[in-house]
């Protein structure tokens, strides 16, 4: 760690730190409410992920400015759809409002996103969020264990995730496929990517994310943006309508996607359980 590092983060750790753990069906999350710089933000999350008494799998910094989009920054700049719909819950909690709809501005992406919010009791919320179209959504294949495996790659705003379709889970090796995956986009420059390892008949996704800037890999407990990579990738390949709730390791998150006569999307959407912990302090 350089000299510069080591000064920005022993200042982060000075300041009083508000912040929030919150469970997005599943992909627990630290939102920091405290304003920190922009290029101490990887340094910080770093520093908080590695606390034995935190346990999360990834940091936004939350901007509240009335009258101004919720604005969530993840930790290496990257997208976040569970994030954004844990800002938003927290956001109605702090208006002290059983409903609501909130715009959020996450990195990543240039979109104002909706989010439909509902208080269902105590900790608990609901939080939908309208995701940004796919630039691309194509089929390629990787090699995987000498073989060619068909993945649909689906290029989201801030985050590319590559998902495969498998038979089953049973003997699956994850840890192959992401080998695989990690050659085939070897010297792309992604912010973020993640592989999506998807059962339709059974509505069971495995979820990985890896973000560049932070150089961490986690096999999350489940993944929002991927959540509605795998329902653009059925809309675009099957021109239907979408529908379903995909079950996860740490919990379930339904997703809905559209497509004109053409097969073009029209909307995705995808959402569930927020759960907020209390608003904490760290000095």
């Amino acid at each position: 760690m350089d000299a510069d590092v080591r000064v920005r983060a022993k200042r982060s750790m000075i300041m009083k730190i508000e912040y929030m753990l919150a469970d997005p069906s599943g992909n627990k999350t630290i939102l920091v409410l405290t304003p920190v710089p922009k290029e101490e933000h990887s340094t910080l999350a770093a520093a908080l992920l590695a606390r034995p008494d935190i346990d999360a799998e990834q940091v936004g910094y939350v901007t509240c400015v009335e009258g101004k989009p919720l604005r969530v920054d993840m930790m290496g700049g990257e997208f976040c759809g569970n994030a954004s719909r844990a800002a938003a819950a927290y956001a109605l909690s702090c208006d002290g409002k059983d409903q609501g709809v909130y715009g959020v501005s996450c990195s990543g992406c240039d979109e104002i996103l909706p989010v439909k919010v509902n208080h269902t009791g105590g900790e608990d919320y609901e939080a939908f969020i309208e995701m940004p179209y796919p630039d691309d959504v194509s089929g390629i294949l990787v090699d995987v264990g000498g073989g060619p495996a068909r993945f649909f790659r689906v290029d989201l705003p801030g985050i590319t995730h590559f998902v495969h379709f498998v038979e089953t889970f049973e003997g699956l090796d994850k840890d192959v496929y992401w080998q695989a995956l990690k050659d085939y986009v070897d010297g792309e420059d992604f912010p973020a990517y993640g592989l999506i390892l998807c059962d339709t008949k059974t509505q069971t996704m495995i979820p990985a994310v890896y973000v560049s800037r932070t150089d961490t890999l986690y096999w999350e407990n489940s993944c929002g943006s991927g959540s509605a990579a795998v329902a653009a990738a059925l809309a675009c390949t099957t021109r239907k309508r979408v529908a379903a709730y995909m079950k996860q390791p740490g919990g379930t998150i339904a997703i809905a996607a559209s497509v004109d006569d053409d097969g073009n999307l029209q909307q995705i959407f995808m959402g569930g359980s927020v759960k907020l912990g209390p608003r904490q302090s760290l000095e």
